[in-house]
């Protein structure tokens, strides 16, 4: 379920026609802000390995996989995804080998639970435990969705509707009328990014995607 928050920018281009073979239009921009619960969180588990050789060092990183499935069963931590990376050696110089994993859990108690906050908290905690008993670095929480494709339709043609007013409004000044569509620029989607939103974006009960867009209308006299 999405709810909708509006702005329209005030940003209105009238261009002339230079000859009789331009089409004069008319542009607007707009942006529009689609809030969407977050149903998942994300965290990595960075490990530097190093060793006296490239190739022990290397067989440290490997090792990652299975201390890590210990370790998760030991705290009692059940992701809906783990998924790890290969070794990555970055330098043939330095006996240093890199591996990484992704864990990804189910983020429907936070956003929804009482006690979501804390249970978050907890989750965070518990993780910290993990990768320092690991040696590893973490990183996250990052927030997301897996319906991502459609909060960002729902962005785009929420501020393609509101750009219309504007347009028209400005063709009836000039005793003119809209006939067309002649040309739609996005000109930014981003996340968790929204300006009218005072608090830290992402939370675990929101996330924001904002679309700005310039639209072009074609337009002509109203009584040709």
């Amino acid at each position: 379920m999405c709810r909708v928050r509006v702005c329209v920018m005030a940003a209105v281009l009238v261009t002339a026609a230079a000859t009789a073979q331009q089409t004069p239009v008319i542009e607007c921009e707009s942006a529009a802000t689609v809030d969407a619960m977050p149903t998942f969180v994300d965290f990595y588990l960075h490990l530097r390995a190093t060793g006296d050789s490239l190739a022990e060092a290397a067989e440290a990183a490997s090792t990652l996989k299975e201390t890590l499935d210990g370790r998760l069963q030991a705290h009692q931590l059940s992701p809906s995804e783990v998924i790890f990376s290969g070794v990555a050696i970055p330098d043939a110089n330095e006996q240093k080998a890199h591996a990484s994993a992704r864990l990804r859990f189910n983020a429907s108690p936070f956003s929804t639970a009482e006690d979501g906050a804390k249970m978050f908290g907890g989750l965070c905690d518990t993780l910290a435990v993990v990768a320092k008993e690991l040696g590893c670095m973490l990183e996250g929480p990052h927030l997301g969705t897996t319906d991502a494709q459609t909060v960002e339709e729902a962005a785009i043609a929420r501020a393609l509707e509101k750009a219309y007013p504007a347009g028209r409004a400005v063709a009836q000044t000039m005793n003119a009328q809209i006939y067309a569509v002649e040309k739609v620029e996005i000109r930014e989607l981003v996340w968790n990014d929204a300006e009218n939103i005072a608090a830290t974006q992402p939370d675990i009960r929101l996330l924001t995607c904002t679309a700005k867009l310039r639209v072009s209308y074609s337009f002509a006299s109203a009584n040709p």
